[in-house]
């Protein structure tokens, strides 16, 4: 497969599968073009500002001049880095994340360049001051006969505009929701305490200290609450959170469940060390097991509790 046809796929477009050979081959190819692209633009800033520090106290303001050369040759060098990296996105997606998916999940839909839709994270209000959405690697399917989609997802809120312009970063992560047959009248909520919500009093109290401390905990009926926080079910959520360096937010109400997950990480994306770590389609076949393990592990324990998973009902 040329360079040439590579660089009009967009990750989200299907292409015809390779063997392992092939794709160990091109996987070969791509990544020292990556990290070789990378370095170039990275040193050709580096002298850049070099340049312009030793122009500008040699002829004043028109050293911003070599500062934008320089600048705007490392930036197309990084430019490359980026489309490499794209396409061996799409071809890691297409012909090993979908199998693994395929192979755990009973699968529906695999898009690497969609997300979760905006409407059903924002119906939820875990996270409302946001303004824009971006993320990757939409799944939906079934498992256990249970229904569930999920994303990485990254909430970011901007304000100002110009150069007064700021975005940060208000969720970054992974989110999944998980469908019942049964309705749960009052929603339950949880979020983990940060900055001015660490002493927040939540709605009510459980058996938990630690529990307590941690998470802040929104009922519209205390009784519901109670069903769904079991002793088991708290002590999961500690050490995954644990386990998984992640902040978790929890919304569960009418038909579904949302778990998000704030790790600031993508999951199915074989970058940095991971991705020239992995000598072989046997490695990142199994780098990409373990993330599709995981989101299989938060639905395992969702499905043993048994107010929200009774056996009459699956």
């Amino acid at each position: 497969m040329s360079q040439n046809y590579m660089k009009h796929i967009k990750p989200h477009e299907p292409l015809p599968l390779m063997d392992d050979y092939q794709l160990e081959r091109r996987i070969a190819e791509l990544r020292p073009l990556i990290k070789k692209n990378n370095i170039i633009g990275g040193v050709w800033f580096v002298i850049g500002v070099i340049v312009t520090v030793f122009a500008a106290t040699k002829i004043g303001a028109h050293g911003m001049f070599f500062f934008f050369l320089f600048g705007v040759a490392g930036a197309a060098f990084s430019v490359r880095a980026n489309m490499f990296r794209n396409q061996l996105k799409c071809i890691i997606s297409n012909n090993i994340v979908r199998g693994v998916l395929a192979d755990k999940f009973e699968l529906s839909v695999y898009s690497p360049a969609d997300h979760i839709c905006s409407d059903e994270i924002k119906e939820t209000g875990l996270f409302p001051n946001w303004n824009f959405i971006s993320g990757s690697d939409l799944v939906k399917g079934t498992y256990k006969g249970v229904p569930f989609s999920f994303s990485d997802v990254h909430l970011i809120r901007e304000s100002g505009s110009g150069k007064n312009r700021s975005r940060t970063t208000v969720f970054k992560g992974q989110w999944l929701i998980i469908g019942m047959r049964k309705e749960i009248p009052r929603t339950v909520q949880l979020r983990e305490r940060t900055g001015s919500g660490k002493k927040a009093k939540s709605d009510i109290e459980t058996e938990n200290i630690e529990f307590n401390r941690r998470y802040h905990i929104t009922a519209g009926d205390p009784h519901t609450a109670f069903y769904v926080l079991t002793p088991h079910f708290m002590e999961y959520i500690l050490k995954a959170d644990k386990r998984a360096q992640a902040n978790t937010y929890i919304h569960i109400g009418g038909r579904h469940i949302h778990a998000a997950l704030h790790n600031g990480r993508d999951l199915f994306e074989p970058g940095g060390k991971q991705l020239f770590a992995a000598e072989n389609v046997m490695t990142l076949r199994m780098q990409m097991g373990w993330d599709a393990n995981y989101i299989k592990g938060i639905i395992d324990e969702f499905l043993h509790n048994e107010y929200l998973f009774d056996k009459e009902n699956y």
